[in-house]
């Protein structure tokens, strides 16, 4: 059976056995792609699991567009540990001509090395693994990336800052840096935050440099459930007369599997 057919199996089955975990706060994270690039250093906690479902439209002067799209499943394996499999299918339109597929699936470990404390902020790693998928967008070889992350606390908002470095071989564009720097802050009185991030690839041969600006929001619409919103601008094609803006939206889901979560017994009262 090929990799990918294996791996949507086990996406649907996770999401299909699922029942609703109780009440989060899931409105505080920074996912990456959700709506922003830029990611927090906080794994999910200890047998928490959290599906997540989302597409970014990117609109290109001269009638080119694009539609990329996720689909992840990811758990606490253990306490400061996370792992994640995941598909990316895309669609793209130029020249009057259209393309689709499944870009690539992947697969993540998160390790959260420090909580932020009164002077630390919090740190983690991620490593990340990704091979071809399938169709005319798919990409042509396996690749990966390894990346730091930073959160830090001022009053009610959050600072996070990213660097790593990627791998791909040059049909899929090439080895590059990545850094980013980012912000979130609750707004209101309800389960709502606001992010923003400017994000940069520095390819690891010298040419261009690619730099994002993003801007969003997720709202906490039940106990288990987020959406997403966010607008995407490449910065470095502003200067070439191409806007090239990106809409975001998405919806995550924090769930418990049965048989999975082990709850201990609760102790007989002693009379006395």
């Amino acid at each position: 059976m090929k990799p990918t057919l294996v791996m949507a199996g086990l996406l649907a089955a996770a999401v299909a056995a699922v029942r609703p975990a109780a009440a989060q706060e899931d409105f505080r994270s920074a996912d990456p792609d959700r709506p922003i690039r830029v990611e927090d250093a906080y794994p999910l906690k200890y047998l928490e699991w959290e599906w997540e479902i989302g597409t970014e439209t990117r609109l290109a002067e001269g009638g080119t567009y694009a539609v990329a799209g996720l689909l992840e499943v990811k758990t606490g394996i253990a306490r400061n540990w996370q792992v994640g499999i995941e598909l990316h299918p895309a669609w793209e339109r130029a020249a009057g001509l259209s393309t689709g597929g499944l870009e690539e699936f992947g697969a993540h470990v998160l390790f959260n090395l420090n909580q932020e404390g009164a002077v630390a902020p919090a740190l983690a790693v991620r490593g990340d693994v990704v091979a071809p998928g399938a169709g005319d967008v798919g990409r042509s070889d396996v690749g990966g990336r390894l990346k730091g992350m930073l959160t830090r606390g001022f009053g009610r908002g959050r600072l996070h800052a990213n660097g790593g470095y990627t791998w791909a071989t040059t049909a899929d564009g090439g080895d590059f840096w990545i850094a980013g720097l980012a912000f979130d802050y609750p707004i209101g009185l309800f389960s709502k935050s606001v992010l923003g991030d400017v994000y940069a690839e520095f390819p690891a041969g010298g040419t261009e440099v690619r730099v994002w600006a993003e801007l969003g929001t997720r709202w906490q619409i039940s106990n288990a459930s987020v959406v997403d919103f966010g607008v995407t601008t490449r910065l470095d094609r502003w200067g070439d007369g191409v806007a090239n803006i990106g809409f975001v939206i998405g919806i995550a889901r924090v769930f418990g599997i049965p048989g999975l979560v082990r709850v201990p017994p609760y102790p007989n009262p002693r009379i006395n």
